[in-house]
C-alpha cells in the first residue's frame, strides 16, 4: 500500500466514527504522535513512574507475578466493602 492509500484509508476510517468521544481519543493520540515524532512511550513518563515501572520489572523478574484471575478475585473483595 502506497502513502496516498495509507492516507485515504484513515480517512476513511476516521469518515466511520460517529462517536465524538472516540473521534477525540483518536485525535489526542495523533497529535501526541506528531508532536513527540514517534517519540519511546517511556519519554513521556515522570521520573517517579520511570522508578515503579522499573521497580514493577524487576518483580516481574523474580517471577513476583498476580494472575489475572486473582487481581480480579481481589477487585471484587475490594469493592464489595
Amino acid at each position: 500500500m502506497n502513502h496516498p492509500e495509507i492516507k485515504k484509508r484513515l480517512h476513511d476510517y476516521i469518515d466511520m466514527i460517529e462517536d465524538e468521544s472516540q473521534l477525540q481519543m483518536l485525535s489526542d493520540a495523533a497529535e501526541v504522535y506528531a508532536k513527540k515524532n514517534r517519540a519511546d512511550i517511556l519519554d513521556l513518563l515522570t521520573d517517579e513512574q520511570l522508578k515503579r515501572l522499573e521497580q514493577a520489572v524487576q518483580e516481574a523478574d523474580k517471577g513476583k507475578l498476580i494472575s489475572h484471575e486473582e487481581v480480579a478475585k481481589i477487585s471484587k473483595q475490594w469493592l464489595s466493602k
